[in-house]
């Protein structure tokens, strides 16, 4: 596949880990070949070579995987479409660019500890790099309260952004809201390195269908296997209730 990341600056996913990760694996480095002992230097190895396959992925590999989760959904084109956790926003301006007609919009709360340089205005400048301003939209809100109407969107996205609510049961707020403003039938697709088990059955207990969870491959790890990204797809409901 080319290249698929579209023009503009995506910052670094949570940028104090592969600096922490690099970091220490110089201390280790050096540490084995003061000592002159292989557990250090091996050690040191490791996260060095864990700093590298998460920049991989924060750079280049999260594109390649939204491409393929945005080709395989082209079945329906969406005609309006929400990233929740959206950051300098990759997946809002690729599913702008995927379905020109589509009217995008990215919420976000713009923490530089979830992506470096983390603002509407580096979204914005994103989408106006790639050509696209026109149909992408940036708003400020959290997802545990989606500030937006009832049954608004038929496609729903989320890239590494639902682990960052840290009690459970406001992660399963997230996707009573998810589901809240989707539209009857609208595709959902999460994308997260942890949690996707409870995701794909919070979805289930709110009368999502095809719910679907499968592993996205290395090229998806966030430094190794034990951060391996997981992609949850799901329909909302066809006679759509309130969750």
């Amino acid at each position: 596949m080319s290249n698929p990341r579209p023009a503009g600056d995506y910052g670094v996913d949570a940028p104090y880990v592969p600096i922490l990760s690099a970091a220490a694996g110089l201390v280790f480095l050096a540490l084995g070949v003061l000592a002159q002992s292989p557990l250090p230097l091996i050690t040191g190895i490791v996260l060095l070579a864990q700093a590298g396959i998460y920049l991989h992925t924060t750079r280049r590999g999260k594109f390649v995987v939204w491409a393929r989760i945005l080709e395989s959904l082209a079945a329906t084109p969406p005609a309006a479409s929400l990233d929740v956790g959206c950051g300098r926003g990759m997946v809002a301006i690729m599913t702008a660019s995927r379905f020109p007609a589509a009217e995008a919009t990215g919420l976000d709360l713009w923490r530089t500890q979830d992506q470096s340089g983390n603002s509407d205005a580096a979204a914005r400048a994103n989408a106006q790099a790639q050509g696209v301003a026109e149909h992408v939209a940036f708003v400020t809100g959290d997802m545990t309260a989606l500030p937006l109407a009832d049954r608004s969107f038929d496609l729903i996205t989320a890239n590494a952004a639902v682990h960052n609510v840290s009690d459970r049961d406001l992660r399963r707020t997230v996707i009573k809201e998810l589901l809240r403003v989707a539209r009857p039938g609208a595709q959902i697709a999460i994308v997260d390195m942890r949690h996707t088990g409870q995701y794909a059955d919070d979805l289930r207990a709110f009368g999502a269908t095809d719910v679907q969870h499968r592993s996205l491959g290395p090229i998806a790890w966030y430094g190794g296997p034990w951060t391996a990204s997981r992609l949850v797809t799901a329909r909302a409901p066809a006679a759509q209730t309130q969750p």
